[in-house]
């Protein structure tokens, strides 16, 4: 595979391209943090922080329909894509989240061929899927309905998490499947369901990691990690992974907080 291009993470006041598809075909490397906040102030602020993208967290933090709106009018306008990770591998939201205008969806536990047809059942329009149509916030209120269907399946972003060992056995017959545009691995859930949770050197999770960057590679499908830190992103970057994830929303807050005074209570000693 090609070398990578590593976007700069400067400030620019621009608006950066939404499509995350067409810049992971372009091989970009592209970095995303979390949300689980759902003041859409906070999102107004970091969608326009360098990201390329917030990852809003359906899963585990409460952010369902009325909050993801929120989210995305927070961040319209703004540098950042947002992606939303949905609570589970469920039609109604995976078609919600889409509808409301969210540029990507990341399906979590994805387990076997059966389990990625149905999401992107639910996420692309025909010929690949069976998303129903009725792009409510995405069509600008259906103000710009033919535009959006012609195109949604090509701008929306389907991403498959890939966290268990079932789905690194089935993985063969998850990537034959067609529609989805991204596979990430979700390390956490991978570590704990070898048996060996965070223990990120182990060889049984280190030979797990590598049979799914091998085969994704071969077949074509960008890959996502979710990284602990700065120092990993490059080696990332130059084994073939185009999406990384790293920082959130809360850490910034308690970790701004807790350095400021730390160093007022410093200053207050001198």
């Amino acid at each position: 595979m090609g070398s990578l291009a590593v976007q700069s993470l400067g400030l620019e006041n621009k608006r950066v391209n939404h499509n995350l598809n067409q810049r992971l075909q372009n091989k970009e490397v592209l970095i995303g943090q979390w949300i689980s906040l759902n003041d859409p102030a906070v999102v107004e602020a970091l969608a326009n922080t360098g990201y390329d993208f917030l990852l809003v967290d359906g899963e585990h933090a409460p952010l369902g329909e009325s909050e993801l709106a929120n989210i995305l009018r927070g961040a319209k306008g703004g540098q950042s894509a947002v992606v939303y990770r949905v609570r589970e591998n469920s039609e109604s939201l995976i078609k919600m989240a889409l509808d409301l205008g969210a540029d990507g969806v990341m399906v979590p536990q994805i387990n076997s061929a059966a389990d990625a047809q149905n999401a992107v059942n639910a996420a692309k329009y025909p010929p690949l899927g069976k998303r129903g149509v009725g792009p409510w916030r995405a069509s600008d209120y259906f103000q710009n309905f033919d535009e959006y269907v012609s195109q949604a399946n090509e701008i929306t972003s389907l991403m498959l998490q890939i966290e268990s060992v079932e789905a690194v056995n089935n993985l063969d017959q998850i990537l034959g499947i067609k529609g989805f545009d991204a596979a990430y691995i979700g390390p956490a859930d991978l570590s704990a369901a070898l048996g060996v949770f965070g223990q990120f050197d182990h060889p049984d999770f280190v030979t797990a990691v590598e049979t799914i960057v091998e085969k994704c590679l071969a077949a074509e499908i960008p890959l996502g990690f979710d990284t602990s830190g700065v120092a990993h992103l490059a080696g990332l970057a130059n084994r073939g992974f185009q999406i990384l994830t790293l920082g959130s929303d809360i850490q910034f807050l308690i970790d701004g907080a807790k350095g400021l005074s730390a160093e007022i209570r410093q200053a207050l000693q001198k």
